[in-house]
């Protein structure tokens, strides 16, 4: 699993999400060529440079308008321009959330409705650039799991296109509603609206405490040089775990049908394990109890399902620990052919070998033999190895 942290201590914004992106190893040259795809790239100038910060080396990511005016531009201007462009879906989704989320907030600021707020600085084209060019650097790294440290805003006042507000602005309050925020004793705006949006569009949770094994680290540039690091850090890991949950429910008014039906959808959407235990519930009925293992990350999906294709109206979840062996697959060649056998280590010694059934079923089939006798090809095959 690919999971990306962002480590928010000096705040977020949308440059500097970008620019924490492009130094975590998305290719600089793809993305110019991939934001040439909005078709306003007459409107704007790109500035990428290494730069310090507290004297951290980082990369520094600010789009230089090249007209003098701002586009006071709406949620349909914004969204048509998206539309129209040859991004993928995946980053014009995204790139729309995040727009809709500020678009909420300001209208709800504002007592505006959604479509009749013209958002000024964020429809502006700098806001665009950063907003897409996000989307397209978190969908060139393909992560499956985003998580965020709490957010520090700052504090203290900051002056906008609507005249001098506190920090956090009442628009990034807004966004950042749910979400744990605090502040240091740094008296100006770390974390911007876009920024907001940024991170509540993409973060699946928020946690200070967050074990991870590093495998890569990258420093986006904040405008201002500060005593401490003005920068927004994000962490890359290839960590396999995540944390486990048993998921159970006793249902006794489901066909055997079903079950099979509901079993063959959980693992399709990701289950660990799925498997039903027999027993009985009030006035001595049969039932069963349904038990899936699922990863954290797979939760809601998995729940969907539950709620969706059996008649239970409620789960326990159980947090739980499991230890996996290291485990590889083989081709070994036997006298009867080749047959893929799995392989079990437990600190670094084979401690389980286990031929595919499939394999001995066709070796059974195609040399006529019982199969308990092509079963006992694992002798072979332990010497094969």
């Amino acid at each position: 699993m690919r999971i990306l942290y962002f480590d928010c201590f000096s705040g977020i914004s949308g440059d500097m999400a970008v620019a924490s992106l492009l130094d975590l190893g998305v290719s600089k040259e793809y993305l110019l060529n991939e934001l040439k795809k909005l078709n306003i790239d007459e409107e704007y100038k790109i500035d990428i440079k290494r730069v310090k910060r507290a004297g951290i080396d980082s990369t520094y990511f600010d789009v230089i308008l090249t007209e003098h005016r701002h586009h006071a531009r709406n949620l349909f201007d914004i969204e048509g321009i998206i539309d129209k462009s040859d991004l993928n879906k995946s980053v014009k989704e995204l790139s729309k959330k995040i727009f809709k989320i500020v678009g909420e907030a300001e209208a709800k600021v504002h007592g505006e409705k959604l479509y009749d707020v013209h958002f000024h600085e964020v429809g502006a084209t700098d806001s665009i650039i950063d907003i897409v060019a996000f989307s397209i650097c978190l969908d060139y790294l393909k992560i499956d799991k985003v998580i965020s440290s709490y957010i520090n805003t700052g504090r203290g006042f900051v002056e906008c296109e609507h005249g001098i507000l506190p920090v956090p602005a009442p628009a990034t309050a807004e966004i950042l509603r749910g979400i744990p925020i605090y502040s240091d004793e740094r008296e100006f705006e770390l974390t911007t609206p876009t920024g907001a949006a940024i991170i509540k569009a993409v973060a699946d949770e928020f946690k200070m405490d967050c074990p991870l094994v590093i495998k890569n680290v990258g420093y986006g540039a904040g405008k201002r040089e500060t005593e401490k690091p003005n920068v927004l850090r994000v962490i890359l890991s290839d960590d396999n775990q995540d944390e486990l949950f048993l998921i159970q429910a006793n249902i006794d008014d489901m066909t055997g049908e079903m079950y099979g039906y509901l079993m063959d959808k959980l693992f399709e959407a990701g289950a660990r394990d799925v498997y039903y235990t027999p027993i009985y519930m009030k006035k001595n009925r049969p039932a069963v109890t349904l038990n899936v293992i699922v990863s954290k990350s797979m939760e809601e999906k998995i729940l969907d399902i539950i709620f969706t294709e059996s008649t239970t109206i409620g789960v326990r979840k159980i947090k739980i620990d499991r230890v996996e062996l290291e485990r590889e697959t083989k081709t070994v060649e036997t006298r009867y052919g080749d047959v893929k056998v799995k392989i079990a280590r437990y600190k670094d010694k084979i401690v389980n070998i286990k031929p595919e059934f499939e394999d001995l079923k066709r070796i059974a089939d195609e040399n006529n033999i019982p199969l308990k006798s092509a079963t006992q090809v694992k002798c072979e095959i332990n010497h094969n190895l």
